[in-house]
């Protein structure tokens, strides 16, 4: 026989909400808006929302998140491999 419990009927655990979501909750309890951190870290508030969607940031925005706003660390975005900027210009 199979099993045909839809997935609405399953058990609800906290485990089971994606990382995302629970950044976006937690902004949402303190008041953080993607403006908000968009003219902290200097970015596009679309980009903010990448970040946060995406779990994966610069050490920088992490740091910020950490320090400043008190994110936990148990939704901390990941560290990103940062890009390097483009080359300077010697003369």
């Amino acid at each position: 026989m199979i099993n045909q419990t839809k997935d609405s009927a399953q058990p609800f655990t906290t485990e089971s909400i994606p990382d995302h979501f629970l950044r976006r909750a937690w902004m949402e309890k303190n008041g953080i808006t993607n403006v908000v951190l968009a003219e902290r870290f200097e970015l596009t508030p679309s980009r903010v929302s990448c970040i946060i969607r995406s779990g994966e940031c610069p050490q920088k925005y992490i740091d910020i998140l950490r320090d400043e706003y008190d994110m936990p660390e148990d939704i901390l975005p990941a560290r990103s491999a940062e890009k390097p900027g483009p080359k300077r210009k010697t003369a």
